[in-house]
């Protein structure tokens, strides 16, 4: 059962654990993913711009100087002044080698031609024969036109051609001379495509890939594949065929700028980054593969153990913390079965202050009041064996008084012959007085007993208080001068009767009389007082009777304020088991409210108890049944006073 109850917290606590970890998992990729195509944007975004920035640096840089080198004098005035060509010449040479060096890797031939196309000045690489002719090379080609149609400071820049004497692509660059508003000759320059290649590797990370495209869709340069001595430029579509590409390379080649991200045929993920370049009709293209699956983001070398040994970690925490929690519910289980067997002695033992804890220290709680109530009940059972024995000794002791009232009645009837006979000498009718006597006395013991022992008719009818108080008396006046007790009577004769059952208020005075005797039989004799009395409302006439009051004082051993408030319970008793059943008091309690009275009571431990009882006068004061009894103010008085609260009297004769 309880390997059952640890399984499932074991289950619950790694579906807790796992779950927020697998979610945390997910989470953090997902969000470590975004961060990386965040971080893999911005540096594509920043390479971009670099080398975009990069081209656009050659480019002005190539414009710039060839316009400076156009407008040196030395090309001009080679046409105003035909004596000094050869100087001018020279002086074309230094021109033309200055823009040369401004590009030592890309330029290959720089040259100065007329407007027919022939050769004035050139600049050639060490590998280009100086002795090639540049005049039906230049003349042929497209730029060549275009470039005589330029106006002053115009350049013009030629679509990429191959160099016949060096079979590498290059990009042609050529300026105007003017000579009086009029067109003179060209200056030519050019760049070859590997120089921009370079470029674009120079300017970009290994992950990311760069390409140069012209309008039409040429690629020009990339970092993937020089372009070398290829007879095409591939162009840009056969990268991809996907639809979303082909609409990205759209906005390229119209010289647009953004970020777009697209999947392709093969299902890869990638983003492009474009922009053009201003100084050109080109425009800079960057390719950057995004992360896809999980070791795309995270190297598995690196993610997998840390998730095996945080798993492991959760599996180790899930059955400690089972083992916590199931052992105390193992507890406070096995602490019920034992207690629902009927050990109420058993505890459960625990140190934990949560909700278990104080589980268990409930069921502590209702053990002890189990226990409690268990012991409560042995007793009350105990007690109540004892009550009925005694009722059956009543009732023996009734019959066994009838038994002996006959032989009594013939003692005494043969002792009062002999005393009416002459014959009898007067010692011997002494001894005869004597049996007479006590033989009287005895009969008038047994027929109280009877009449004691008999069942209360339960009909009220008036009472004579103070007889009521002589018989009690009777049945126990010498058990109390057997124990040394003295009594002290100070009955008043005027008190009126009050209406009662003359059985059920001896009953109620003989216990407390009984009471006082086992109390001062404690201390080997005492002084029981016995008082009744009228209360009046104000003045001392007989129109003003309250009440009647009966007082029982002894010098006993008095009550200690720790059961104070417990003495009208039933059951409740300080003598030893077998001398008390703990319901006199309870009993005459109950007598004295259906009387419509109270009891109060007054005791300093060691020293004594008063007992102060109080009998309405008059009758429409005294309940006729249990249900007037329930609704009278007298018994709201007695129901304050039954819990517990008895307040002493200061002056009992008020």
């Amino acid at each position: 059962m309880f390997l059952h109850i640890r399984s499932k917290f074991i289950v619950l606590l790694l579906a807790t654990g796992l779950l927020p970890l697998i979610v945390g998992t997910v989470v953090y990729i997902t969000i470590y993913k975004q961060k990386m195509i965040e971080e893999t944007e911005h540096i594509s975004l920043q390479e971009l711009s670099h080398v975009t920035f990069a081209i656009e640096t050659i480019f002005l840089k190539a414009q710039t100087n060839l316009l400076l080198t156009s407008e040196n004098p030395a090309f001009s005035r080679y046409f105003t002044e035909p004596k000094r060509q050869s100087d001018w010449k020279n002086e074309q040479v230094k021109a033309l080698r200055q823009l040369q060096l401004l590009f030592p890797e890309a330029t290959s031939v720089s040259a100065f031609i007329d407007v027919s196309g022939n050769e004035i000045t050139k600049m050639v690489l060490k590998k280009i024969s100086p002795e090639v002719n540049l005049t039906a090379m230049i003349r042929d080609t497209p730029f060549f036109v275009p470039g005589l149609s330029q106006p002053p400071g115009g350049i013009y820049q030629g679509e990429p051609y191959i160099r016949p004497e060096t079979q590498l692509w290059v990009i042609p660059f050529v300026a105007p001379v003017h000579v009086e508003g009029n067109i003179a000759g060209l200056i030519y320059f050019d760049l070859n495509l590997e120089y921009f290649g370079n470029r674009l590797k120079g300017n970009m990370s290994s992950e990311n890939h760069a390409f140069l495209l012209e309008r039409g869709g040429k690629i020009l340069a990339q970092t993937i594949i020089p372009i070398g001595e290829s007879k095409d430029l591939p162009n840009v579509s056969d990268l991809d065929q996907s639809p979303f590409f082909r609409g990205i390379m759209k906005d390229v080649l119209e010289g647009k700028e953004g970020v777009r991200r697209f999947t392709t045929t093969m299902g890869r993920n990638y983003m492009v980054s474009f922009q053009p370049v201003p100084s050109s009709l080109w425009s800079v293209m960057v390719i950057t593969h995004l992360p896809q699956g999980i070791t795309d983001i995270i190297p598995l070398g690196q993610f997998f153990p840390i998730f095996i040994l945080t798993f492991i970690f959760i599996i180790i925490i899930a059955f400690i913390m089972a083992k916590r929690i199931s052992d105390p519910v193992k507890e406070v289980v096995t602490g019920t079965q034992i207690i629902s067997r009927g050990d109420f002695t058993h505890r459960i033992k625990t140190k934990m202050t949560d909700e278990l804890g104080e589980l268990a220290r409930s069921f502590n709680k209702m053990a002890e009041y189990l226990q409690k109530t268990y012991q409560d009940l042995k007793s009350t059972n105990t007690q109540l064996t004892q009550s009925a024995k005694l009722a059956a000794v009543g009732e023996l002791a009734a019959g066994v008084a009838h038994e002996l009232n006959q032989p009594l009645m013939v003692i005494r009837g043969y002792s009062q012959e002999l005393l009416d006979g002459d014959s009898i000498p007067e010692w011997i009718k002494k001894d005869i007085k004597l049996i007479e006597s006590q033989t009287t006395r005895m009969m008038k013991i047994i027929n109280h007993l009877r009449a004691f022992a008999r069942q209360s008719s339960g009909t009220f009818e008036q009472v004579d208080l103070n007889a009521v108080i002589n018989d009690s008396f009777t049945l126990i006046t010498q058990q109390l001068k057997h124990h040394n007790i003295e009594i002290i009577y100070e009955l008043d004769n005027n008190i009126p009767r009050i209406w009662g059952d003359h059985n059920r208020l001896e009953q109620v005075f003989l216990n407390l009389i009984t009471n006082a005797k086992d109390a001062m039989e404690e201390k080997g004799g005492g002084t029981l007082t016995v008082k009744s009395q009228l209360i009046y409302n104000n003045g001392k006439n007989k129109d003003s009777i309250k009440n009647v009051r009966v007082l029982f004082s002894d010098t006993g051993a008095g009550i200690s304020e720790e059961i104070y408030d417990k003495i009208f319970d039933p059951f409740f008793t300080t003598k030893e088991v077998g001398k008390g059943t703990g319901l006199g008091l309870s009993i005459a309690y109950s007598i004295i409210k259906d009387h419509g009275g109270t009891i109060d009571v007054e005791s300093i431990a060691g020293m004594g108890t008063k007992f102060i009882i109080e009998f309405p006068v008059d009758r429409r004061k005294v309940p006729r049944s249990k249900e007037a009894m329930s609704n009278s103010p007298i018994n709201s008085r007695i129901q304050k006073n039954r819990g517990g609260i008895y307040e002493p009297r200061n002056n009992p004769d008020s």
